[in-house]
């Protein structure tokens, strides 16, 4: 099956680690997707220690599943780099490159998204020490899945339109 088809987010994980020839692997596609005029404004913070989980996760209430994952990916946005505003679809192309490279090396992934939430960006903003130009983004959840259920058809013709609207 194609692995577009095949990423779904995973909230439940093993506690087998991620591989570091997998973890760069995944760094390597992130860093290989697009941004406006390639200012290539994002970085990653990779984050294993369980005592910062435990922190994200009191921070995030929708991120209680780093508890049980062996790491998270942290991504965050050079503002002063950016071009214009797009640091969001910048970011966003990472971490979609993320959850991809995950999924084909065998991993589960959740995406956790920080960035249009005021409260916790700030707070995970102080947690990691990010300098004012760095803004986080998100936090990319990976491990192995505990569970084996197919993803999901989400095929919905009805959501296409051609050349207008109506």
């Amino acid at each position: 099956m194609d692995i577009l088809l095949e990423r779904k987010s995973i909230r439940r994980y093993t506690s087998e680690d991620v591989e570091k020839r997998d973890l760069d692997y995944i760094l390597h596609v992130a860093m290989s997707a697009p941004t406006a005029r390639n200012t290539r404004c994002y970085s990653f913070v990779v984050i294993r220690d369980k005592e910062t989980h435990k922190k994200i996760a009191a921070i995030h209430h929708a991120a209680q599943m780093i508890l049980q994952a062996p790491l998270a990916i942290l991504v965050v946005g050079d503002k002063d780099i950016a071009f214009e505003e797009y640091l969001p679809q910048d970011c966003s192309a990472a971490t979609q490159n993320i959850l991809l490279a995950a999924t084909a090396r065998g991993y589960g992934s959740v995406w956790c998204g920080v960035y249009s939430n005021k409260k916790i960006s700030e707070a995970v903003e102080k947690l990691f020490n990010l300098p004012k130009n760095i803004k986080a983004f998100s936090i990319v959840v990976i491990g192995k899945s505990v569970d084996s259920d197919s993803p999901k058809n989400r095929w919905q013709p009805e959501k296409i339109k051609y050349e207008t609207w109506e």
